[in-house]
């Protein structure tokens, strides 16, 4: 959902081309593999004994891949803004979309911590057995709840949820105007915001 966020699916482009989407579907299916290769190796760390410098060096793939992923999205979030500032698209929209951004770097920034709990765990395997969960699962599991708790705010519907849909025909110096109209009379009429008059039956 990020990647195409950030690749503008929706924002500035109506739908992402049929090579982009491809390029998704391929990234995601690896970065979920990877994932599901070391979440194996650490349920079964115990029971077949495998040493910490080999879960040590396992951790390393899947984690400069996630690394990666991060900083494409992370740019392509920086872009994806530059351009909704330079068309001039109403301030609701540039505001929505650094505010995301900003999720997704606090977002980041908490999986880093949990990284390294769970690198401390690998190297000391101090954790007792029965708590083995809190590391590998609680937190990361929690990190995403928090993240997506985030997004479903961020985008929550609002009084001016409408103006979305129309914020490529209506650029940030209309919707001033519009503003100030609506502050004069409180009304907003059809034609300030690009929407055409029904026509009589």
């Amino acid at each position: 959902m990020l990647m195409e966020t950030a690749a503008g699916s929706g924002v500035v482009v109506e739908k992402l081309e049929v090579r982009i989407e491809l390029k998704t579907d391929v990234v995601c299916s690896l970065f979920l593999m990877t994932q599901w290769i070391w979440k194996a190796l650490v349920a079964y760390k115990y029971r077949v004994m495998i040493s910490s410098t080999f879960l040590l060096v396992a951790t390393v793939p899947g984690t400069m891949f996630w690394l990666c992923l991060f900083v494409w999205i992370y740019r392509k979030f920086r872009e994806l803004s530059s351009q909704i500032q330079e068309k001039k698209l109403a301030a609701e929209a540039v505001t929505l979309f650094i505010n995301l951004r900003m999720v997704l770097v606090g977002s980041m920034l908490l999986a880093f911590v949990v990284l390294l709990v769970q690198v401390a765990d690998i190297m000391a395997s101090e954790t007792p057995w029965n708590l083995q969960w809190v590391p590998y699962d609680a937190a990361p599991h929690s990190i995403y709840t928090l993240f997506l708790l985030s997004l479903m705010i961020l985008w929550w519907p609002n009084v001016d949820s409408w103006k979305l849909g129309y914020f490529n025909q209506v650029d940030q110096d209309e919707t001033e105007k519009i503003g100030k109209d609506q502050a004069e009379d409180g009304t907003v009429h059809a034609e300030q915001i690009g929407v055409p008059e029904a026509e009589e039956l």
